[in-house]
């Protein structure tokens, strides 16, 4: 719900919770300091972008976090992906990145129009 009120401009079944100008500058890169490109909360293009995959675009956004789990969201093709997960449990042990983009690939390529 969360992902496609942002899709929606900050809009969720006709009620507005953000303004759209909100949404723009949250998901705006911010000044690039030590190749992070993030906007206010927001991924854009940093080391952790790895996330979005290879297939969503430019103006995708996202965020991930320790445990595994990770949002993206592309307005260019309405999508989001959600991924809960938890790479902590039973040791801290286990590498989730790879696999957190290879959800992002088969989520973007499936709706992709050839």
């Amino acid at each position: 719900v969360f992902a496609q009120m942002l899709l929606n401009k900050g809009e969720w079944r006709g009620v507005r919770v953000l303004s759209p100008l909100t949404v723009e500058r949250m998901t705006e890169i911010y000044p690039k300091v030590g190749g992070s490109g993030r906007g206010l909360g927001w991924d854009l293009d940093s080391d952790y972008a790895t996330v979005r995959g290879d297939l969503f675009g430019p103006t995708s956004y996202g965020h991930s976090g320790y445990t595994g789990t990770s949002v993206w969201i592309d307005p260019e093709t309405q999508t989001s992906v959600v991924f809960l997960t938890n790479r902590v449990h039973p040791d801290d042990k286990g590498d989730i990145i790879a696999l957190r983009s290879k959800v992002a690939n088969v989520v973007a390529a499936s709706i992709r129009v050839k």
